[in-house]
Formats: C-alpha cells, sequence, structure tokens
C-alpha cells in the first residue's frame, strides 16, 4: 500500500509539471497578473498555474479513494474563471459557502458531536462554516510572495500525510512539481483558484483529524499562515478598513515592502511551519507550544522593528 501511494505520488509530480508545461504558453497568452501599487512584484506574469496541481492532486485521490479534494474543486474552477474574466463577490462568496458547508457536513470528525442538542449542534455548524470560510480566504490572503503557499502547504499535507491519511501525499507530489515554476524569480502563479483551493482542503484535512488532539496539532503546525492572515484582518476591521479589499498589510507583505525578497520571506515562513511539524512528528505537545510561543514573539519583534509600520499601509 505504502508503495502504491509512493508511485501515485510521483506520478501526481510528473502530472502536475506536465500539465502546467503544456498550459503555461495559454496562461502568458490569456491570465496576466499585472501588478498594482500593493502588489509585491514588479512585472506582469500568468496566474492561473494552480489548476495544474488542483486537477493531479483531484484525479489521482480518487484512485486512492479521497473524497475531499472533489469537493473542493468547484472553488478552483470558480478562482480560475475569477482570474481569466472576474466574478462577483457574490458568486464567489456562494460556492465557498457551499464548498465548506459540505465539507463539514462530509467530515467524520462531526460524528463526535452527534449527540448534542439540536440548538448547539446547529451554533457548532455554523462556526465551522465560518471557521472554513474565513480560513479559505487566509490561505487565499497569504499567496502574494513566490513559494510561501506552496511550500509552507507542501510540509502541512506531508505532515497530513503521516498522521491522518497517506492519500495526501499526491498533494505533496503536485506541489512539489507547482513549486519549481513558482519559486522566486516565479514564472507563474498559482491564482485564486489554486489558493482558495488550498485553503478548502486544508480545513477537510482538520476535520478529518482523528482527535480534537491532533486537529489542534495540525492547526498549530499551519498557524504561521493562518495568523498572519487573521491578526491583519483584526488588524484592518479595529483601524475601520475594509478587510476583504485588497492591500497590503500583512506580515509578509511588510516585511517585502522593508527590502526582504521573495525567497527570504518564503523560507521565513516554511521554516516556522518546518519547526513545528517536526515537534509533532516526535510527539512533543509542549515543545509545539513553547515553539509557537517564540515564533509569536519573533513576528511581534519583526512587526515592529523591521517591517514597515502597519498604520503606513492603510487607507487613511
Amino acid at each position: 500500500m505504502t508503495l502504491n501511494i509512493i508511485l501515485f505520488s510521483f506520478s501526481s509530480f510528473i502530472l502536475s509539471w506536465c500539465l502546467l508545461k503544456i498550459s503555461l504558453p495559454y496562461l502568458i497568452k490569456n491570465v496576466i497578473y499585472k501588478p498594482n501599487h500593493r502588489s509585491s512584484h514588479e512585472l506582469p506574469k500568468p496566474s492561473g498555474g494552480g489548476l495544474s496541481f488542483v486537477i493531479s492532486g483531484v484525479v489521482l485521490s480518487l484512485f486512492n479513494g479521497n473524497f475531499l479534494p472533489m469537493i473542493c474543486m468547484p472553488l478552483a474552477f470558480i478562482g480560475f474563471m475569477d482570474d481569466l474574466i472576474g466574478l462577483t463577490r457574490i458568486l464567489r462568496f456562494s460556492t465557498q459557502l457551499i464548498t465548506v458547508s459540505l465539507i463539514v457536513y462530509d467530515a467524520q470528525f462531526m460524528d463526535n458531536f452527534r449527540e448534542l442538542e439540536k440548538p448547539t449542534y446547529f451554533l457548532l455548524l455554523i462556526l465551522l462554516i465560518i471557521i472554513g470560510i474565513a480560513m479559505v480566504n487566509f490561505i487565499n490572503f497569504m499567496d502574494g510572495v513566490d513559494g510561501l503557499v506552496a511550500g509552507s502547504m507542501i510540509l502541512i499535507f506531508l505532515l497530513g500525510s503521516i498522521f491522518i491519511s497517506n492519500s495526501y501525499l499526491v498533494f505533496v507530489g503536485s506541489l512539489l512539481a507547482f513549486l519549481l515554476w513558482n519559486w522566486s524569480p516565479s514564472k507563474v502563479f498559482m491564482g485564486d483558484g489554486g489558493s482558495t483551493f488550498l485553503g478548502a482542503l486544508l480545513f477537510g484535512l482538520l476535520l478529518h483529524s482523528s482527535s480534537l488532539f491532533e486537529l489542534v496539532k495540525i492547526f498549530i503546525v499551519s498557524s504561521p499562515l493562518l495568523l498572519d492572515a487573521f491578526i491583519c484582518v483584526l488588524r484592518r476591521f479595529i483601524n475601520n478598513q475594509k478587510i476583504f479589499d485588497p492591500h497590503s498589510s500583512h506580515l509578509y507583505q511588510r516585511l517585502y515592502q522593508a527590502g526582504w525578497n521573495h525567497s527570504s520571506v518564503a523560507i521565513l515562513y516554511i521554516t516556522c511551519i518546518l519547526t513545528l511539524s517536526i515537534s509533532m512528528i516526535i510527539g512533543n505537545f509542549a515543545l509545539m507550544v513553547y515553539l509557537l510561543l517564540i515564533q509569536f514573539l519573533i513576528g511581534l519583534f519583526l512587526d515592529q522593528k523591521i517591517a514597515i509600520p502597519f498604520l503606513e499601509t492603510i487607507e487613511k
């Protein structure tokens, strides 16, 4: 079984690389991201490359009996069409709502709460759907620097393949292939189709944890991505800013504005996730919490002493 999964992962790598190679001329011609004053890039580049790892990962996941990626796939399609022709916010949100609701409905984790009284269970469902939609958008928000999201998600899905299901190894393979094209200086972006799909898949991965304790640990591993986005949204809300409008207020964006290059920013986040992953693998939860606290303090130092000040990036 393990050998089959490894072969599927290698096949996913090859398929993802080939799909991106074949589709790149079309993306260059039709799906170009044009930088603006908020961007962390200076030159126009093709977007929508995330469909390569989405398609390869979904197809090979089905052969391994993992249907969660298929549930997430509508987000990839809507995200790609939004990059291509532009779609209404209502349509994008509706797709997120339906997709996240299906993920919650399908989650084995919810079996632990079937005995709750109906009002309590209903409130729990609403809370999880809100968290799921937030997670989809948080991962999308974090996709602004070459290699950051792809590199981070490789480690998270590798961890998921160890503790939840080895079927997630196909996404380790497909994302590795994409990362070859997305690492700085990138040749292509994953686009909203790739990032929102990954956010939904991460949410589903969490809900397929075998226990609440395991869910918490994988959430902690993912926290360098999620906390940056959450804290930024919170700070923008406090400063009366529209939280879903494009901006350049995340810590990773402000580090780039302060002179860090793409590789340095991406390596910072990937290293944080790697150290948390190692602590989870060796089974030391206290070490995980200790590392998380250290990383939070490092983030606070970078925010206050290194990055461009947050208030300089918001509209007055």
